[in-house]
């Protein structure tokens, strides 16, 4: 077999594994996710002036009362450090969240 299909089928079956583990993921914390209050603690812009890449990062207590710093995983635009905001997290993927 040539060398660049075997290149595209590895690259295509990593990028479906990528794209299992994310669906797993938000599919764990919309049916099993706990609700808890959290706090925006930092956005992050990795962008350039051509594409966009902002990481909101949040801070919040798990029902064991242990602090945790996770990602957003659906922010919104207009979203500040320091805002409360709902979020549903899932205590095996703790710095995965989303908001409710």
């Amino acid at each position: 077999m040539d060398k660049g299909i075997i290149m595209w089928m590895v690259f295509l079956a990593v990028i479906a594994a990528g794209m299992l583990i994310s669906h797993r993921i938000k599919s764990g914390i919309n049916e099993n996710g706990i609700e808890t209050d959290a706090v925006v603690s930092r956005i992050v812009d990795d962008g350039t002036p051509e594409e966009i890449d902002i990481d909101v990062y949040v801070r919040y207590r798990t029902e064991n009362g242990e602090e945790v710093e996770g990602i957003l995983s659906n922010p919104r635009a207009n979203m500040e450090e320091g805002q409360t905001v709902r979020i549903k997290y899932h205590p095996k993927y703790k710095q995965n969240a989303r908001l409710v």
